[in-house]
């Protein structure tokens, strides 16, 4: 007895340094710690979108309607960093159901997440998972970490597969994902995400080596011992000093919808683990699909069954008949392009069934509306003329290339529909209209800034299809209707109907000459080959026209005609300042507008050769180089750019 009383104040001692070392390593963050076993009004959830407390005191981020959004937040900021800058550990368990309805095959998904806010900021269904948009998808400022857990394998976006477990930063295209399923040994089963039964997830971030580890189970199972997947990320830059965290969840298109459930969660923030969820008392959403053949109605079934079929055959023939104008055939070249396909009821109601009140224009291939989406967002949709063979070439060309780029002067393709022999592709709606609207429609007066930022936006877009894409992209169109302008007045250049997609070492292809008077350069007409050039030439003669507020081409004009010639008559008399829209009066910067005249004059050069490329034009619109002001006979030798700053306005003769 003696020496266990000896002993004690030495054990009392340990224990109470390593409860002091405990408190000390935990004092530098606020511990966060909740557990939810069920939800009702009274829990600390905060619902975004289409998100709500279930009356089986459930979460539930959607149901089986078409195009969700839902997220649920725990109310509260969670401190997520340490004294040191550096990301602390976290825990959290869950339990999910994803139930499709028994006619639909499910989708897309949900995810774990953490962000800045709870705010939706933009973010979009389908298999953008109510995470971000086309246009923030893979921007840093998200600061979004989240772990899906997806069942349709979408193209571009590091799906391993239909039923899939992933890892989220700022993106849907996830930096590494596995499929679905638990490890038992060396032998791995599957996990079907979409099942409807209960499905147990742990996800556990060790702040010092920066491991991340996700495990799930299935229904009434045990943890696994091998968790499912590992990766050793560094989340300090992604997760700031306060973060929300909870779920969120989307629907597609029919038949990717389904009903996401969120039974049960608990979450920790330091070294401890997630409490222990109480799953005794938890619902299930499974749907048992009945054994009909051992059914006491069987009999009597087969017998109704039999008059049924005959009723069937002619109600069903007649229902086919009147749903025939909803069928959507999907084409050869669907996924090879671009995946996003809208119904055409979805449009139709968009655009109060394509009514001359949303009616935003026309041109040679069809019109253009204006339409509000069900979440809000305003779209245009451009229809093409039906029974025109050139507008469905034009369809193609316009899927195949705006599709797949992205570039902030470029308008975003949102999708496109079909219905029988009517095509429709779906735009961002631009709601400032054309450039031609604003120079020459409208009541308001562009100022000189507002001019100068819409031909530098415009120039980038342009280097960006020339050079900076996969491909080199000839737009062939350039032109003041075709230049769009978004809320903030910026250049966006639109209709990719007539363009056409080349490797950057393959030599362009002899075509039928298009394109408008004014615009069209002169070895197109001789030729019939579409360039780089020729493009600069279209843009050479946008330049003109935003600088003088006159068209290409216009035989009312008391000055000339031909702008390009009026403009160079001006320079070679040393008053090119007088081509400037005597609408801005003195209010503009003579510098600029010296630079803009000129650039014009050279990129609508007679000889390709001698036009600059877009990449110069950039680099002179932003101050990079300087563009000579001599010109001879209306031709500039590229020899001439150089770094060196231009003194007076000057006519060699």
């Amino acid at each position: 007895m003696a020496k266990m009383e000896l002993q004690v104040p030495w054990l009392s001692t340990f224990l109470l340094t390593a409860s002091l070392s405990v408190v000390m390593a935990e004092e530098d963050n606020q511990i966060t710690n909740f557990l939810f076993d069920h939800f009702n009004a009274t829990s600390k959830i905060t619902n975004i979108g289409d998100a709500s407390i279930h009356q089986s005191n459930a979460l539930r981020l959607t149901n089986h309607s078409e195009r969700l959004v839902g997220r649920a937040y725990y109310s509260n900021p969670v401190a997520m960093k340490s004294r040191n800058g550096s990301v602390i550990s976290f825990s959290t368990s869950f339990i999910f159901s994803m139930v499709p309805h028994p006619r639909n095959g499910g989708g897309n998904g949900l995810c774990f997440i953490m962000t800045p806010s709870t705010s939706l900021n933009g973010a979009i269904s389908t298999q953008f998972l109510g995470l971000v948009n086309r246009t923030s998808n893979g921007q840093p400022y998200n600061h979004i970490f989240a772990v899906e857990f997806d069942m349709v394998k979408s193209i571009g976006v590091n799906d391993k597969d239909r039923n899939h477990v992933g890892i989220d930063v700022n993106s849907v295209k996830s930096l590494d994902a596995h499929p679905a399923g638990v490890w038992e040994g060396t032998r791995f089963r599957d996990v079907d995400l979409k099942s409807g039964h209960n499905i147990r997830a742990w996800i556990e971030y060790d702040g010092e080596s920066k491991k991340l580890d996700i495990t799930i189970a299935g229904d009434g199972e045990t943890r696994p011992q091998k968790t499912l997947l590992s990766k050793t990320l560094n989340l300090d830059e992604v997760i700031q000093d306060q973060m929300y965290v909870g779920f969120s969840a989307s629907t597609g298109n029919s038949p990717l919808v389904e009903d996401h459930y969120i039974l049960a969660w608990s979450f920790t923030t330091g070294s401890g683990k997630a409490p222990e969820l109480d799953i005794s008392h938890l619902p299930s959403f499974y749907i048992k699909t009945p054994n009909f053949y051992r059914s006491a109605k069987f009999i009597s079934t087969i017998t109704v069954c039999f008059v049924v079929l005959i009723l069937g055959l002619i109600l069903g023939t007649f229902y086919w008949l009147r749903r025939m104008d909803y069928i959507e055939f999907y084409e050869k070249w669907e996924l090879q392009y671009w995946p996003h396909r809208f119904s055409y009821r979805e449009l139709k109601l968009a655009t109060k069934g394509f009514s001359d009140g949303n009616l935003l224009g026309s041109g040679g291939f069809g019109r253009v509306y204006r339409g509000s989406l069900a979440s809000g967002e305003e779209i245009a949709v451009k229809c093409i003329t039906k029974d025109c063979t050139e507008g469905i070439k034009e369809f193609i060309a316009e899927i195949s290339s705006l599709g797949r780029l992205q570039h902030r002067n470029l308008v975003p393709l949102r999708g496109w529909c079909r219905k029988k022999q009517r095509f429709f592709i779906v735009y961002d709606y631009m709601p400032n209209g054309s450039l031609d609207g604003k120079l020459f429609s409208s009541g308001l007066n562009l100022t000189w800034a507002q001019r100068y930022k819409i031909i530098t936006g415009v120039a980038s877009g342009l280097l960006y299809l020339h050079e900076q894409w996969e491909k080199k992209v000839i737009h062939r169109d350039i032109k003041s209707s075709n230049i769009l302008l978004d809320y903030e007045l910026n250049g966006r250049v639109g209709d990719f109907g007539l363009a056409r997609l080349y490797d950057h070492s393959e030599k362009p292809q002899t075509t039928h000459v298009v394109g408008t008077l004014g615009y069209i350069a002169p070895e197109l007409i001789h030729s019939g080959k579409a360039s780089s050039y020729t493009d600069v030439f279209s843009f050479g003669a946008l330049m003109l026209e935003v600088a003088c507020g006159r068209k290409p081409v216009d035989p009312c004009a008391a000055e000339g005609v031909i702008l390009v010639q009026w403009v160079w008559d001006l320079y070679v008399n040393g008053r090119l300042l007088d081509a400037v829209d005597p609408r801005l009066g003195d209010d503009y910067d003579k510098e600029e507008a010296e630079i803009v005249l000129v650039l014009g004059l050279i990129c609508s050069n007679t000889e390709p050769q001698e036009r600059f490329t877009m990449r110069q034009v950039v680099q002179i619109l932003s101050g990079d180089l300087h563009v000579p002001l001599a010109l001879k006979q209306c031709y500039i030798d590229i020899a001439d750019l150089t770094p060196a700053a231009p003194t007076s306005l000057e006519v060699s003769k």
